[in-house]
Order: structure tokens, then sequence, then C-alpha cells
């Protein structure tokens, strides 16, 4: 099922991974939990003309794909994190483009970041289940793999509401306490985002 688009500016809008033809280094990073084997060919087929600086990484095993060339299996975000850092020195010519689930997705984007890659150098798309990242406005912490329009914060507990309104800095929906203004008075939580 996919999520109407939606109206809140802030929530991020994905488009098919495309390289850069005029651009060095590419990096391309799959959560092998949401690929599939069109999903693997398209990127084969689009990222064909810069096969001579890409590199595939994937965090789990991918399904056969033709075309896509070595894939590096990482155990982990740190391991990613390791490899890309291994990249160095990082040029402003490089690129990295990252497909999987959104919260996994945003990790990477926010790691890259701390390791010096500007925001224009990366590239995510949406791929997988539709759960989030919520971070609580409250006691800042985050819950992950959230499927429903209210949540139990696993930070302080807190029942959140699940907004639409999403922190790249955070990389996370934003969570409000849902009874704040009238304590006691929840909407029923509905499973929202598989």
């Amino acid at each position: 099922m996919k999520l109407p688009p939606s109206e809140v500016t802030s929530r991020p809008v994905y488009l098919p991974l495309a390289p850069e033809l005029a651009a060095g280094r590419h990096w391309l990073v799959l959560d092998a939990a949401s690929m599939d084997q069109a999903l693997l060919a398209d990127l084969a087929t689009a990222f064909a003309p810069v096969a001579e600086r890409l590199q595939v990484w994937s965090l789990g095993p991918l399904p056969p794909a033709a075309g896509l060339g070595p894939v590096t299996e990482l155990a982990d975000l740190q391991a990613l994190v390791g490899a890309l850092a291994g990249q160095a020195p990082l040029r402003v010519s490089d690129r990295l483009c990252v497909q999987g689930r959104e919260s996994w997705a945003w990790s990477v984007f926010l790691a890259a970041r701390e390791l010096g890659l500007a925001e224009g150098q990366i590239q995510l798309a949406h791929a997988g289940s539709q759960r989030r990242r919520v971070w609580c406005t409250h006691c800042h912490g985050c819950t992950e793999d959230v499927s429903s329009s209210t949540v139990a914060c696993a930070g302080c507990g807190r029942e959140l509401l699940v907004r639409d309104h999403f922190s790249r800095r955070h990389g996370a929906f934003m969570g409000v306490m849902v009874d704040a203004e009238v304590p006691g008075q929840r909407p029923v939580r509905e499973e929202l985002f598989p």
C-alpha cells in the first residue's frame, strides 16, 4: 500500500535514483530487505553509464541481479560508515545513492553528512516498508519501526501522535504527546504504515 502524497512540505519526496554522468565516484548503497529483482534490474540499467566509477554496497544479501557488478555485503550501518570513510579523501565530485527503508536511508544520509558529504551529493530513494522512525519532541529520543498513528515513546513512555512533519536533522517524523491538552483523551490507534 502506497501512502497518498502529503500536503506537509517537510515530507521528503523521493525520485528514482540516477547517476550524475559528469560526477566522479558513485556509491550505490542498498537495503537488501527492500530490494527485489525488478528494482535491481532498473538500478543496473540506470547506473550502467557509470559502471567503471560505481561501487555497490548492500546491507544484507541481495537477490540475484545481473548488471550491477560486484556487490560488497556489509553487516550494518557501522560497517557502511567504515567503508565510506575508507574512500577518503571524499571529493566534491563524489555521489552517494541510497535506496531502502526510509529510516535506514536517513541513517545513512546522516552518517554521510558527518563524514563530510554535502546534502547535494546524496540521493535517497525509498523502497520497502512504510514504517517510520518517530522523534519525540519531549524527550528527544527515537522510536523505530512505527506502523501506527500513535505509539508509546521508547524513551519516555509518553503516548505520541505520529505527525506527518519530517525532521531532516533527525531523519525522523515528529511525535507529540497525544493528550497534552486534554489528559486521558486519546485517539484510537490505527495501523497506517505497513
